[in-house]
This record gives C-alpha cells, sequence and structure tokens, in this order.
C-alpha cells in the first residue's frame, strides 16, 4: 500500500506537560476493544485502578474533566506504568488521522494539537510516499479518485503562488463547476477561473451561526462574541503564509474524501469558511496559533459541527459561494 503523508508528518512528537492545552482534558475517551481486554488483564494495585476508572467503554472523567490518568505533571501514568504501545488507540493516534483510498493510505497531524498546530503552520505542506505492509481498505471510484487527485493537485498549486484572496474566491467558483461535472456524471476538470461576483457578506450571521453549534470549551463562543468589538490589528505577510498554510492544511484534509460520496463543494467552503473565521479573529488581536487550534477543536473535531457546517453550506444564504468571497475580500485585501 502506498502512504502519502506531509513531510512534517513524521517530525510529529507530543509536548506532554507542556501542553498548554491538554486532549487529556475535556474530552471522552473511548477505549477500543482490544485494549480494553488488555486492561482487564493487568493484575495487582494499577489494574484494580484501571477497572475503577473505566465505565461504558470509556474512562471515568474526574475533577475538571481530566483523565483520571493525567497526574498532576500533566504526564499519562498509563504511558509510564504500561508503556506507550498499551495507550489505547485513540490515545496513540491523536493527533494523527488516517483516510484510506483502496491502495492508498493518507495521513497527517490535526490542527486542533498545540505541536501540530506549530509544524503546520511553520513551513508549506509537501507531500512524501512510502510503501507500507498494509492490506487495501476503503475502496472508492477509482476514476472519481483519480480526477479529485488531479484538482487537488491544482488547489495546491494556485494556494501556493496565487494571492491567497484571489486563490480562494477562484478555488470556490472552480469547486462550484467541478460539483456540477461529477453530479452529472463528467469526470472533468473545469478551467481554473474565477466566473461569479462576490456579494455583501453577512458577518454577524455567520458568527452567530458558529455560536449556535455545539461548544468544546466555554471560552470560545464568548471569544466569537467579543471579537468584532476588539480594535482591529492589520494582517501582515507573515499572516497570509500561515492561513495559506492552513487553507492547504483543510484541503489536504478534506477534499479528497469527496471519492467516497462524491461531495466537494462543502469541503471547499469549509477550508473557505475556516480562513474566514481565524482570520476575523486574528484581525482583532487573537494569536494566530492558539486561535487555528481553538478553531480546530471546536469545529472539527465535533462530528456535530462539521456535519451541521456541511448542510449550511447549502441550506443558509450566510453561506453561498458569493456571500464567501464577500467574507474572504473582507478579511484579507490589503495585506501588508
Amino acid at each position: 500500500m502506498l502512504f502519502r503523508t506531509p513531510a512534517y508528518y513524521s517530525r510529529f512528537r507530543c509536548i506532554a506537560g507542556d501542553c498548554r492545552d491538554s486532549c487529556c482534558i475535556g474530552w471522552e475517551i473511548d477505549i477500543d476493544e482490544d485494549t480494553a481486554a488488555y486492561y482487564d488483564s493487568v493484575g495487582g494495585d494499577f489494574g484494580r485502578r484501571l477497572r475503577d476508572n473505566i465505565a461504558d467503554g470509556c474512562f471515568v472523567l474526574g475533577e475538571e474533566e481530566r483523565c483520571p490518568f493525567l497526574n498532576s505533571r500533566n504526564l499519562c501514568d498509563i504511558y509510564t506504568n504500561l508503556g506507550e504501545e498499551h495507550l489505547c488507540q485513540i490515545c496513540s493516534d491523536h493527533p494523527r488521522f488516517y483516510e484510506w483510498f483502496g491502495s492508498v493510505k493518507e495521513g497527517g497531524i490535526g490542527l486542533s494539537c498545540e505541536a501540530a498546530a506549530a509544524l503546520i503552520l511553520s513551513e508549506d505542506m509537501s507531500l512524501t510516499e512510502e510503501e507500507i505492509q498494509e492490506e487495501d481498505f476503503g475502496e472508492c471510484d477509482s476514476a472519481l479518485y483519480s480526477l479529485l487527485l488531479s484538482a487537488r493537485e491544482m488547489l495546491f498549486s494556485h494556494l501556493r503562488q496565487d494571492g491567497l484572496c484571489g486563490a480562494l474566491c477562484t478555488a470556490l467558483d472552480f469547486a462550484e463547476m467541478l460539483q456540477q461535472n461529477i453530479d452529472e456524471g463528467r469526470y472533468v476538470l473545469p478551467e481554473w477561473a474565477e466566473v461569479s461576483p462576490a456579494h455583501t457578506p453577512d458577518t454577524a450571521g455567520v458568527t452567530d451561526f458558529f455560536i449556535s453549534l455545539e461548544q468544546i470549551s466555554p471560552d470560545w463562543a464568548p471569544e466569537l462574541r467579543a471579537a468584532p468589538e476588539r480594535p482591529e490589528v492589520g494582517l501582515t505577510a507573515e499572516d497570509e503564509a500561515m492561513l495559506r498554510r492552513i487553507a492547504v492544511y483543510f484541503i489536504y484534509r478534506y477534499f479528497l474524501k469527496g471519492a467516497h460520496d462524491g461531495e466537494i463543494l462543502s469541503r471547499v467552503k469549509l477550508a473557505a469558511v475556516s480562513i474566514h473565521i481565524i482570520a476575523m479573529l486574528r484581525r482583532h488581536g487573537g494569536d494566530m496559533l492558539l486561535t487555528a487550534k481553538n478553531y480546530s477543536k471546536e469545529t472539527e473535531y465535533c462530528e456535530e459541527n462539521i456535519e451541521a457546517l456541511c448542510d449550511a453550506f447549502y441550506d443558509r444564504d450566510i453561506f453561498t459561494t458569493a456571500r464567501i468571497k464577500g467574507l474572504l475580500r473582507l478579511d484579507l485585501t490589503g495585506i501588508s
């Protein structure tokens, strides 16, 4: 099997106790069946502690929703007592993600992790490939996969080279035309050209929609409400470079999923609207890395929120292609 990842994937290392937003706090942690069976076999005091702190296939969170095995130094007692190989699957993988396309497996690291976000924002994404010993998995339409792989390369190329605002606006039109081709059974790449005008955005409506979503952190909704009231700071060329890398990350992570379901427009809209929210918060004084991490945590890592967004991209007037273009032009025009 071919395994494709960003070049920085292999350099990711958990920063453990130095992390300012531990993934062992505030998250329901599911335990896979194999690991649960192993934990049930562990003897001694630590085995009893394991069984006393697991219920319904999950760790029983303690005060402040901390994992019961996260110690006072924010280190994992399971790791130190049993070894890394005996972490449950979700703890072992996070923040890594994977997607399978028959004989191709893609992997990456998620923006919701502080250490991963630092890597994603610090360098342009380049992809590496290697052969691994793993059986084919996740069958998909091979012709559609090939089409979308070519389309994704086009998106990458323009996002890396063109002005970010123009590239994202054109990407939205490109995705609309490509979606129409796919829906009509024509696996043909459209021309790369901006074909529709931008409309006045409903910035308050977009912010209100995000506030209406499921909140993981109690600080997220107040931050979204307060940001527009703070003074604006201009976005710099460095900010644009980081936003460009975030856009590439979203296209890499989500666009090729369309090979499974034929849906690509909502995934390009997800990238564009994500850039709007992150850029808006940054324009009002937010730290780029922490803003991107928090946005990812609240949006990407809540299945209900992703589903609500993808539905809204078709159902809500605030998320038409023309209005998303308006958001981008408001955020990204005049970067110094």
